[in-house]
């Protein structure tokens, strides 16, 4: 078999060499390559997700700025709806950064979106659960919620704010839940972009190949995959969503919180796909080091991740406590224990934690559950506490500011 007219391909001389294979004609028949793939980098937003990391104004400043003078061209600055800091470093990043798109990430709501909007940012990724039965939990009303999606992303649009629409947990759900929320935000909403969110890294690559283009044939805007890595997926299901046809993929500097990683995805796409980012991957390992001394942590490992099984996130322990109303089970996409894994701490209490979090550890801890009143003042001191010792609370601090506020 003769490799020679492909060298320059999948040879760079003084650079790297990788198998020529990744270039005949046969591998890549049925693909749908873009010439240039856009790189969402997410790192300050669901990189900080990760249970315990705790990002200051100042540390997010720092990597946001070396993430522009790389060149990624789409940074995710913040959720604003955390606290007064994230959406004033949201605020500072849109004000302050020119060279690459500064997105807010909300949920469907509008003061969500009205914050987003007061902090000056000209992009939003707003998310909607894929499935059904989230989407009842939340609204009451599968179609409550999806109206109320594509109501705010008009309104964004009125604003002159360009919109992502995000299906969480996208390989979870069918294609006709899928369906019933892709066509009316596009159609109706006038979404600039779909992304699909393989949010528990469970699906193959050949499932979000399927996927991907599944979605294109069925709308004609830019696809984005956001790709996790319980499973060691998570860079090889975003390569395949952009052999699909996806034009942008969601990253995190070291796949910090579990993403697929910013490094493994750009050189990725580069080397063996042969697709331009526009990335100067020679900025790639400062980034890196910097993003592993401000957050403390490595780089992500699947299945024995330190934090793997941690639950810390609002929504996440929402879920949980409206699953034990009902007498069922937190869900949980893979039991540790199948590994030999004891992970005895689910629930633990950070700046990204909710009312809930607070009202399932209490029951944790056989303490009488809180109301909501003081549930909420006591998150206030979590959150607080949390930040300023950037890292999670420990059960004794939480005891301490439980009988504090009082139950």
């Amino acid at each position: 078999m003769d490799f020679g007219r492909s060298e320059k391909k999948w040879s760079k001389p003084g650079k790297w060499v990788v198998s020529p294979y990744n270039y005949l004609d046969e591998v890549r028949s049925g693909w749908n390559l873009h010439e240039k793939v856009i790189i969402h980098d997410s790192t300050l937003r669901d990189g900080e997700q990760a249970p315990g990391v705790v990002f200051r104004k100042d540390d997010k400043l720092r990597i946001a700025y070396a993430l522009a003078e790389a060149g990624v061209p789409r940074i995710e600055g913040a959720m604003p709806a955390v606290s007064m800091e994230e959406a004033d470093t949201l605020a500072t990043m849109a004000r302050e950064i020119t060279s690459s798109d500064i997105f807010g990430f909300i949920w469907t709501r509008k003061d969500q979106l009205d914050l987003a909007i007061e902090c000056g940012v000209s992009n939003i990724v707003m998310e909607i659960p894929a499935k059904i039965d989230r989407q009842m939990q939340i609204w009451g009303n599968a179609e409550n919620g999806i109206q109320k999606h594509v109501e705010l992303l008009i309104y964004a649009k009125e604003h002159g704010i360009k919109t992502t629409s995000f299906l969480a947990n996208s390989t979870m759900a069918t294609w006709e839940e899928i369906e019933r929320v892709v066509v009316p935000a596009v159609k109706e909403g006038k979404a600039t972009s779909i992304a699909l969110a393989d949010s528990y890294g469970v699906a193959l690559p050949d499932a979000i190949r399927w996927l991907v283009r599944k979605v294109k044939d069925t709308v004609d805007v830019p696809i984005e995959v956001h790709c996790h890595d319980l499973w060691g997926n998570g860079t090889s299901t975003a390569l395949a969503g952009v052999t699909a046809g996806a034009e942008v993929v969601h990253t995190c500097v070291n796949g910090l919180g579990g993403n697929a990683a910013l490094e493994e995805c750009v050189l990725g796409m580069t080397a063996l796909l042969g697709v331009e980012t526009g990335i100067r991957t020679e900025k790639l390992f400062d980034i890196s080091e910097l993003v592993r001394q401000l957050s403390g942590r490595g780089w992500y490992k699947p299945f024995f991740d330190e934090t793997a099984g941690y639950m810390e996130i609002g929504t996440l322990t929402a879920a949980a406590w409206k699953k034990m109303a009902q007498g069922e089970k937190p869900f949980s996409p893979f039991n540790f224990e199948v590994i030999g894994r004891r992970i005895h701490a689910n629930i633990v209490l950070g700046k990204k934690s909710g009312r809930h979090s607070i009202m399932l550890k209490a029951k944790e801890l056989n303490l009488p559950i809180p109301t909501e009143e003081k549930a909420i003042k006591m998150l206030e001191k979590v959150k607080q506490l949390s930040t300023e010792k950037r890292r999670l609370i420990s059960e004794e601090e939480f005891t301490r500011i439980y009988r504090e506020i009082g139950a």
